[in-house]
């Protein structure tokens, strides 16, 4: 009696979600269909058992109150989650559409105040949320010059509530002020973008927080100027860096072996933002990660027969400001889910 009763109630809850999620134009008619039919099927199933004996026993479930009761919540449960992943699938889609809009008009911006940036030269793509005190020092350390190449700048200022993007504007930097903000691997993926339409040899990405030392760009293009490296890695394993959380510095360890092994790449840093990377590996690249997009670059790139390398670098401390990271373990988590995503897409 007790399953009936639960079997009764899941129905309920079954409609409640259906009309809540019609009511606001998630659901459509022939989705809300099927789950009022599994629903009904659950009242049936509390109110007389013996009349669904037919269609339960071809499914294998056995005779009696339980096993009808169990089979029917099995199935109500197959029907709810596929509608929640398919639920899922719609909003990404539509995410994605909005966002795809966003970078349209970021990038129409960016033409119409005209800017001249340097066919066959070094890119280097700073995303930058809020940063106007730390962005100062990276562009004023930033070479106009390296390996040949000569530097310019793309910083992306991802829905910015201050004067990042003036400020950057004033120090000579290509500003592309996108009003929504998406997260550093949508802002990186923009800039690829424009680095790529700009007609740059060699895209160089580094973080605006001060971190990465731009002054130490020449050790991450030249692999890819004398042909070593499709791609090139900054590791703070293999150089230095400040004293990170105990948790942090496990989770890189972590998270290195996973994306060695994957990728069939040896990794030490999973999570650095500073790297360069031909023009022409970078339009093999398939990204689509708006956040935790550092191990979908790699396992993307190593899975396309790119080659990948590491060089030391060194990692400072924040120059100022709070870290725009999640805690550890929202980090840990997105981090993970980037990496399933990736490896079975």
């Amino acid at each position: 009696m007790g399953l009936r009763i639960f079997g009764a109630l899941v129905a309920v809850v079954l409609c409640g979600y259906t009309a809540r999620r019609y009511r606001r134009g998630q659901l459509r008619r022939g989705e809300v269909v099927v789950i009022v039919i599994v629903a009904l099927a659950l009242i049936v199933a509390a109110i007389d058992p013996d009349l669904l004996d037919p269609i339960l026993g071809s499914l294998g479930f056995e005779r009696g109150q339980r096993g009808r009761i169990i089979g029917l919540l099995v199935i109500s449960n197959v029907f709810t989650l596929a509608l929640l992943f398919r639920g899922f699938s719609r909003d990404d889609q539509l995410s994605e559409e909005v966002g795809n809009l966003v970078d349209y008009v970021a990038l129409k911006r960016l033409d119409d105040r005209g800017w001249n940036p340097i066919e066959g030269g070094c890119a280097v793509v700073i995303p930058a949320y809020n940063e106007e005190d730390n962005l100062p020092t990276v562009l004023k350390e930033m070479p106009s010059e390296v390996e040949g190449l000569p530097v310019y700048t793309i910083v992306i200022a991802d829905g910015c509530t201050d004067s990042t993007e003036e400020v950057a504007r004033a120090l000579g930097a290509n500003v592309i002020r996108r009003d929504l903000r998406r997260g550093s691997g949508a802002a990186v993926r923009l800039g690829y973008r424009a680095a790529l339409k700009s007609g740059a040899k060699v895209v160089v990405t580094l973080d605006a927080d001060g971190q990465h030392d731009p002054t130490e760009i020449a050790h991450l293009v030249k692999p890819l100027i004398v042909g070593d490296a499709d791609m090139v890695q900054g590791s703070r394993i293999l150089g230095s860096f400040e004293f990170e959380s105990h948790a942090r510095k496990h989770g890189v360890r972590v998270f290195a072996r996973m994306l060695t092994t994957l990728g069939r790449t040896k990794i030490t840093d999973p999570s650095t933002g500073y790297r360069a990377i031909t023009a022409d590996a970078l339009r093999h690249l398939d990204l689509r990660q708006d956040q935790f997009y550092v191990s979908e670059v790699i396992l993307d790139a190593a899975r396309k027969g790119l080659q990948v390398v590491e060089v030391p670098i060194t990692m400072r401390k924040r120059a100022s400001g709070a870290s725009k990271k999640p805690t550890s373990f929202r980090y840990a988590w997105g981090f993970s889910k980037a990496i399933v995503r990736t490896w079975f897409r």
